[in-house]
């Protein structure tokens, strides 16, 4: 009878590469990325390749394509083998890998595509922030003239938030003079939710504009800035040119002073 005995002592290599790498905050992606693994061995068994990946979100985690084979010439040690990974889920990852052949040997390191950002862990990010502003005082006159101040809440919805991102645009002015915009109250989060007011309680000419990004570089759709007054003081009112409950022998032209930063001569 023969014996057939396979002598390996070549340790398997393996490459992993990335079609992606366009990378925001050294590792967020706003586009899907494509993971590319090549081991190179000639004793070669699937199911012996530990890939572990993890998305710390609890969302979809992508599996492994079958492997397929190629080259392989001589002792056959230059034969590879070849499985892809698709993130197309929006998700915090961690990938891991390590192989040993069926003789044994073990690959001690997973080399990198040069250029290669993140290779290991990395955060898949899709969705554009969404945001919302409400207000307090809904009560206007003339469409946007309100006789209380105004207190602004937005709420950014955003996995990835981070308020140095935020640009928040706050203008005003009082009869065409410049005043002190009101300042952003410090941001609260619960969850990718996150909260901050701005309130208007000086008499003034106000708008209000707002973009957000995210860490992946995402932008919010396009805000329709707002504009609006704030009057909380009532007019002036003045009559000269006559006395009050006296008698006149000749003329008597009362003149009616009115004083106001929002004057309309169709409410007198």
């Amino acid at each position: 009878y023969s014996v057939f005995t396979a002598i390996d002592t070549t340790a398997p290599v393996i490459n992993v590469s990335y079609d992606n790498n366009t990378a925001e905050n050294n590792g967020y992606f706003k586009e899907n990325r494509t993971a590319t693994v090549v081991i190179t061995e000639r004793n070669f068994r699937a199911e012996d390749v530990s890939i572990q990946i993890v998305n710390k979100d609890n969302g979809e985690v992508p599996a492994v394509s079958g492997w397929s084979r190629s080259g392989g010439s001589g002792n056959g040690d230059n034969t590879t083998w070849t499985a892809t990974i698709s993130y197309r889920a929006d998700g915090d990852y961690e990938f891991a890998i390590a192989y040993t052949d069926l003789a044994g040997n073990k690959c001690t390191q997973t080399i990198f595509e040069n250029g290669t950002v993140a290779p290991e862990a990395f955060v898949i990010d899709k969705t554009l922030p969404t945001v919302n502003v409400t207000y307090d005082n809904n009560s206007a006159e003339n469409r946007n003239y309100y006789k209380e101040e105004r207190t602004a809440t937005i709420v950014v919805t955003e996995h990835n938030f981070d308020p140095a991102l935020v640009d928040v645009i706050v203008s005003a002015t009082d009869d065409g003079a410049a005043l002190t915009a009101p300042s952003v109250h410090g941001w609260t989060s619960s969850g990718d939710r996150h909260t901050a007011t701005i309130t208007y309680s000086a008499d003034g000419f106000y708008s209000f504009d707002i973009a957000v990004r995210d860490q992946a570089g995402n932008e919010s759709a396009t805000f329709e800035k707002q504009s609006f007054y704030v009057d909380k003081t009532a007019p002036g009112l003045t009559i000269s040119g006559v006395a009050d409950r006296s008698a006149n022998s000749g003329d008597v032209i009362p003149v009616i002073s009115f004083s106001d930063t929002n004057f309309d001569a169709d409410m007198v």
